[in-house]
């Protein structure tokens, strides 16, 4: 999903350079007048960005979410499963844990 979000937004912000570009190569407006118009453009195309920014928030989130639950009732059914599980239950519980406690190292791209 993020690879293709991440494409996405590569694809507009291209899209956004070329139509400046060509809009500059053939307008036959005066220079402040194109100016306008680009920086119209270039708004536009911020205000695009951010409500795709906000609906994969909101999508993120929802999905955050429904993880939560399976999660939540996975543990649930292992637990009612029986009481030698619980012991297995908790160790991989505790070592998905401690795998959320270490600091993310992030890559340059």
């Amino acid at each position: 999903m993020s690879s293709n979000t991440g494409n996405m937004v590569l694809a507009l912000l291209a899209g956004a350079v070329v139509g400046a570009g060509i809009g500059i190569l053939l307008a036959p407006d005066k220079g402040s007048v194109t100016r306008q118009k680009i920086k119209d453009g270039v708004g536009k195309s911020k205000d695009e960005l951010i409500d795709k920014y906000h609906e994969l928030a909101q999508l993120l989130h929802q999905k955050a979410e429904t993880v939560g639950e399976n999660l939540s009732d996975f543990i649930d059914k292992a637990i009612a499963s029986g009481n030698h599980e619980k012991d297995e239950l908790i160790a991989l519980l505790e070592a998905k844990l401690e795998l959320l406690k270490t600091p993310v190292k992030k890559t340059a791209k």
